[in-house]
């Protein structure tokens, strides 16, 4: 069985898209700081037996090249999934420096140097950057959301990143990036969850089995490579 990376398996998508990869896949995964969400994640008996290794790391501190290491000490990937983020909403007048370096480190810097050098350690396979709208749609692609203007600087670009990527790593590895509208965060409060719904077109919200069908539909498509796949409700 193939390895896969999935950096951010705490999050609300990551920790569902670890169960769905755990199928076909054994797994390193990477978490930030969420003990009790990954230790309920290592106890659902769909992931446990496919977790080879488990790497704690704050992007933000850099040292990515020890990340690196780290994960390939559990062997080479063949897929790499890149889901770790932080969003913010900080207004305008509250924007500082730290901010910006912050985000821009975690958000930009992180996994489009992971993938460029994980994808020249690769010997064939693919990666996945995986976003919000916000680089296709701008600070106006959520209705119900305004992200901080170091957020939209931090996202804005990594379809051009894609692009690149997808021609510096040819023909060896392909990337491709997946746009994620609204995915259900059942934390959220019914009364803003129903709200979000009306802003959607097809008035649901998108199930991360989707967004593993849509990895899976660019694994076994050869030419898929360096385009941002949408997945998003119309939005």
């Amino acid at each position: 069985m193939s390895l896969a990376l999935l950096t951010g398996a705490t999050g609300v998508l990551g920790r569902e898209l670890a169960k769905q990869l755990a199928r076909d896949y054994k797994l390193v995964l990477h978490y930030r700081s969420s003990e009790e969400v990954l230790s309920r994640l290592l106890q659902d008996p769909a992931v446990r037996g496919a977790v080879v290794k488990v790497v704690k790391w704050d992007f933000s501190q850099g040292r990515l090249d020890n990340f690196i290491e780290e994960v390939v000490s559990a062997g080479t990937p063949e897929l790499v999934v890149l889901s770790a983020s932080y969003y913010d909403d900080t207004p305008a007048d509250k924007v500082g420096e730290e901010l910006f370096d912050y985000l821009v480190k975690v958000n930009l810097v992180a996994p489009t140097y992971l993938a460029l050098k994980l994808g020249t350690l690769m010997n064939g396979g693919l990666i996945v950057m995986l976003s919000d709208m916000v680089p296709l749609l701008g600070h106006r692609a959520y209705p119900e959301l305004r992200p901080s203007i170091p957020y939209v600087a931090s996202r804005g670009s990594l379809h051009y990143v894609v692009e690149y990527l997808a021609k510096e790593l040819a023909p060896k590895v392909r990337v491709v990036g997946v746009a994620v509208g609204w995915v259900d965060n059942p934390r959220a409060s019914r009364r803003l969850r129903e709200k979000v719904l009306r802003t959607i077109p097809t008035r649901a919200f998108v199930k991360p089995e989707e967004v593993y069908e849509v990895i899976k539909l660019a694994v076994r498509t050869p030419n898929m490579s360096g385009s941002f796949l949408v997945l998003s409700g119309g939005l």
